[in-house]
């Protein structure tokens, strides 16, 4: 089994996530628009190899950027260990480079959107050069809609980390609250049962000596979700058998949630989290009472 590193609960910031979301969904219509621009032009596209080298250059670099992303955020994590005092001061340092940092990958994206209506002028300009190879034009639009997705996947997965930082230290004192005497909070805690072969992930763990709240955290939440997170939970103790005497609680933390999945996580029995004005964290009417653990 893996061992698992806590981290330790870190304050709140504030951030306008109203705009994340805003953003996150005009980026998911252009990745829209650039899939339908690739399907009207799918019966004149042609690449050369040395294009096909040219965009597998491109989305290494995208990738080695964003690992670098990662690496700075991770780094970021690791120096906010100040007083009161000082980690306010730093805060507000680090709240305005990870705007820059937004806006760095909105260029970035806007980059790969100017680059894809570029390869689609080309194309054109060169029509007449394209014969007709189905199969090959067939691969052709499929790696490229892999490596769409990978960029999309990537940036999605780096706001993820931006809001469970933010989540871990704003959810302490919500748990409280409740009557929860938190002793400690594990970020990312990963396990695999040798003998079954299960492997879970979650993404913060509240624990004190008797009960423990397990959180998943999503940009944006569906009913989906809500299930798959539960039917996980249900093996909870099979993966991490040192929780086997606690009470483990679980929760679902959103800055959207879809088609009533927060109505629907609460009837199921979970906490729900959710973002209100200047990015503070709050937790639905709940009776501890009510809700499920495992």
């Amino acid at each position: 089994m893996e061992n698992t590193i806590p981290s330790s609960p870190q304050p709140s910031s504030s951030f306008n996530w109203e705009q994340l979301g805003a953003f996150i969904a005009s980026v998911t219509e252009q990745m829209k628009e650039t899939d339908r621009q690739i399907k009207e032009t799918s019966q004149q596209m042609k690449e050369t190899d040395r294009r096909m080298k040219e965009t597998d250059r491109r989305m290494k670099e995208t990738d080695l950027q964003m690992k670098e992303t990662d690496r700075r955020l991770k780094k970021a994590e690791r120096l906010i260990q100040k007083s009161r005092k000082e980690f306010k001061e730093q805060m507000k340092s680090y709240r305005k480079e990870t705007k820059c940092r937004i806006e760095e990958n909105n260029r970035r994206i806007q980059e790969i959107d100017r680059q894809m209506q570029e390869t689609d002028r080309r194309l054109q300009e060169t029509d007449q050069l394209i014969k007709g190879n189905a199969l090959r034009q067939e691969r052709m639009e499929t790696e490229m809609r892999k490596q769409i997705k990978e960029v999309t996947t990537r940036f999605l997965s780096q706001s993820g980390h931006i809001v469970e930082g933010l989540m871990e230290p704003s959810a302490l004192n919500l748990f409280k609250d409740l009557d929860f005497d938190i002793v400690g909070c594990w970020k990312e805690m990963k396990a695999t049962n040798k003998t079954t072969n299960r492997r879970m992930e979650v993404d913060l763990f509240y624990h004190d000596t008797t009960e423990a709240i397990a959180v998943e955290v999503k940009i944006k939440c569906e009913k989906e979700d809500i299930d798959h997170f539960l039917e996980q939970m249900t093996h909870f103790k099979e993966v991490f058998p040192k929780y086997a005497d606690t009470n483990v609680y679980a929760a679902i933390a959103a800055i959207n949630y879809n088609r009533g999945a927060d109505v629907y996580a609460a009837e199921k029995g979970l906490f729900v989290i959710r973002v209100s004005e200047n990015d503070v964290f709050s937790l639905d009417p709940a009776n501890k009472a009510d809700r499920i653990y495992f």
